[in-house]
């Protein structure tokens, strides 16, 4: 009894139960890839994996840390101590220093492979959280929105770079729903016949 007490006891301290938590997560915590688009689906998982392991939130940035990948420890040499020892401000720093777009999530969620430390699982709650991601960049709500978003983004693939950047430039930080874009499309495809059509010395 004396030996189990000194257990729970060496257990309960901090040290003891950052390497007691350490060793039985460190096999589930997957490391952070390179891609910084997949960070915000990186962190979903990793939660995921505390919440399910009942990790404490006082020391979960010290598990995460070792975890992370070689820009994410240079990055966080610049915050304070404060903040690196508290995981929801060391998260929300990342994030905001990889001002990531809409169309880095969209990448990443179409070339998505599975890591060799995931499980199918985490793969596909990693996928999953990347395209969630893409459509709150995008703001669509809603199976309409989602429909026209992929619809759009099937239609700029087919695209002619020069006619992409034409509809990017018009776009701006928004998009087109789909009866708007095919408008956008077929005005420049217009113009562009009418100046190849036009003769020369009118050119």
């Amino acid at each position: 009894m004396k030996k189990d007490d000194e257990e729970k006891a060496r257990k309960e301290s901090l040290p003891g139960h950052l390497r007691y938590l350490g060793k039985m997560v460190e096999h589930l915590l997957p490391k952070m890839g390179d891609d910084p688009a997949e960070c915000p689906a990186y962190f979903e998982s990793v939660e995921d994996i505390f919440r399910t392991t009942q990790v404490p939130k006082n020391i979960q940035a010290k598990l995460i840390l070792p975890k992370l990948n070689d820009r994410c420890r240079s990055l966080l040499a610049k915050i304070s101590k404060e903040h690196l020892d508290d995981y929801g401000q060391m998260k929300d720093y990342l994030l905001r220093e990889f001002k990531l777009t809409a169309e880095q999530y969209r990448d990443s969620f179409w070339s998505a492979t599975k890591l060799p430390e995931e499980t199918y699982k985490l793969f596909g709650a990693r996928v999953k959280t990347l395209f969630q991601y893409y459509l709150n960049s995008r703001k669509a709500k809603g199976k309409d929105d989602v429909v026209d978003l992929l619809v759009a983004d099937r239609i700029k693939q087919t695209l002619s770079d020069s006619c992409l950047r034409h509809v990017l430039s018009a776009e701006g930080a928004d998009w087109f729903k789909p009866d708007k874009l095919v408008d956008v499309i077929d005005t420049y495809v217009n113009s562009w016949l009418c100046m190849s059509l036009m003769p020369r010395e009118h050119v």
